[in-house]
């Protein structure tokens, strides 16, 4: 229901934003929708992946490259880039999951440096650190309105997806096995084909964030493949709440709306995103929808204190 009034409300607003409003906005819903599919893993599977960026940056360059290479139309690539980042997914779950914590964390982030190293070097394939440019998408596509309700729409259907997992069988089930891996595996759960499940679908919804990204951005570069790309996955989390479900899109909101405030003022943005992150950690371990949500239950708690006994 708070998905489906927010996508309204998105919708409705569109015609009414400028160039600069429509491409602020659209990149915002695809960095809430790449934080939306770290989620999945970090809230309901438990599991902290830092090498993302790898599967962004594979759902970017497969778009890119049929896009530059091939001739395809964008909206042809954006399956190929699912596909894709879902099958990249696999196999670095697949290597992963059979360790856990920090040596799961370490090797999911030295895949992405792996990946990141080959996109710098091959020139000859992905351009290197020339990247791959000019792929503004054919068709209405390449205008900023009908990108944004694209991008829009994808993000509504694919969180309506994550919505949709969250309360299923298969939902609970990450849950349980976040809460205690043994005790559910006892009882009969697959824990590893669960988790590698989980981890292929965040990665193929990474994918098709990608794919957004350097369609939006018009050009792909090997630091869609970086480290610094899954830490902002985590750092909107963190900000939002990643025990609320969409509070990894509204940090992703405010992280991005906050780069662009202070940038516009001060050369200082590592610093003020560190005294950021430094106080919600502190105060507001819940997140800024977590908060909210905090607030409106204290609000709807003290009406009904106050409603008239009959």
């Amino acid at each position: 229901m708070r998905l489906g009034l927010l996508v309204l409300c998105l919708a409705l607003l569109g015609p009414f934003l400028g160039e600069y409003g429509l491409k602020l906005l659209s990149e915002a819903l695809i960095l809430g929708l790449y934080a939306m599919a770290f989620n999945l893993l970090f809230h309901q599977a438990g599991l902290l992946s830092f090498g993302q960026a790898a599967f962004f940056g594979v759902g970017a360059y497969a778009m890119a490259l049929l896009m530059a290479r091939s001739g395809w139309s964008f909206l042809a690539t954006l399956p190929l880039a699912f596909l894709l980042g879902g099958a990249a997914a696999f196999l670095v779950g697949f290597l992963s999951l059979r360790l856990t914590r920090i040596y799961f964390t370490m090797l999911t982030l030295a895949f992405a440096q792996l990946l990141y190293a080959v996109a710098h070097k091959w020139y000859a394939f992905t351009g290197g650190d020339n990247g791959i440019t000019d792929l503004r998408p054919a068709g209405p596509w390449g205008e900023s309105l009908a990108f944004y309700y694209l991008t829009l729409g994808l993000f509504g259907l694919l969180v309506g997806l994550l919505a949709s997992l969250e309360r299923s069988p298969f939902g609970y089930a990450l849950r349980a096995l976040r809460d205690n891996r043994a005790r559910a595996e006892a009882v009969g759960l697959d824990g590893f084909r669960h988790l590698l499940l989980a981890f292929a679908l965040a990665g193929a919804i990474s994918g098709v964030a990608g794919a957004l990204q350097g369609a939006l951005q018009r050009s792909v570069f090997p630091d869609y493949l970086f480290w610094t790309r899954s830490a902002e996955a985590i750092i909107s989390t963190i900000l939002g709440g990643s025990g609320v479900f969409l509070g990894p899109a509204v940090g992703a909101a405010a992280f991005l709306f906050l780069r662009v405030l202070v940038q516009a003022q001060t050369e200082y943005w590592p610093f003020f995103l560190g005294l950021l992150l430094l106080l919600m950690v502190l105060f507001f371990p819940r997140g800024l929808a977590g908060v909210w949500a905090r607030l409106g239950r204290g609000i709807s708690l003290g009406v009904e204190r106050g409603a008239p006994r009959g």
